[in-house]
């Protein structure tokens, strides 16, 4: 069973340099995964440091509350939405575009980041996939064998900076909403990475 369960994705700086933002997120408990549910469903709320009332905190995470329903259904209509192999191909083409701007910048093949770290993971519904995909894309250590012009084999590095995770995140969850409503899959905005 893939449990998960909606959460309030809290980030903030440690110097204060950046404005305080709560995002909605769900966490998967099979593989330890946070998701961000993307601004086209739930808009990251943003408190500046100075000033900050916490009372203003406490009633835009109640936002989140009300929020969470429309995640539930989103993930059964993820779930109930099966792709087809040229789907899920498309689907992992289109989140390499995400994290590297063209395909040809990409280390590996979209097929690559279909592979799934678990059972659990292999079904070809929207929602495996987005994880499967996400979780390669995020984690990384996936390689199809390719080299680089060094000779060096080409793989993909995991992200560690927490505003490129966060991009991703959304990134993966407007793609899987685009898909689950056969909407136009338009080439997306990539995501500033650190690696």
């Amino acid at each position: 069973m893939d449990a998960w369960n909606v959460e309030l994705v809290v980030v903030n700086s440690h110097d204060a340099g950046c404005a305080y933002m709560l995002h909605a997120g769900i966490y998967r408990r099979i593989c330890s995964n946070g998701l961000v549910v993307s601004d086209e469903g739930f808009s990251a709320l943003r408190f500046r440091h100075a000033g900050l009332d916490p009372d203003a905190v406490v009633q835009a995470s109640f936002r989140l509350i009300d929020f969470m329903p429309r995640v539930g259904e989103l993930v059964s209509r993820f779930r109930s939405r099966e792709l087809a192999g040229c789907e899920a191909y498309d689907f992992a083409r289109h989140a390499l575009l995400l994290r590297y701007g063209s395909l040809e910048e990409a280390p590996v093949e979209p097929q690559t980041l279909l592979k799934a770290r678990r059972p659990e993971d292999e079904a070809f519904d929207l929602w495996s996939t987005m994880n499967r995909v996400g979780e390669n894309l995020e984690k990384g250590g996936v390689s199809d064998w390719h080299l680089d012009r060094r000779g060096a084999v080409r793989s993909v590095r995991p992200l560690k900076g927490i505003d490129s995770r966060i991009s991703l995140s959304k990134g993966l969850w407007g793609l899987a909403e685009r898909f689950a409503i056969g909407g136009p899959l338009t080439s997306p905005e990539n995501v500033t990475v650190v690696a």
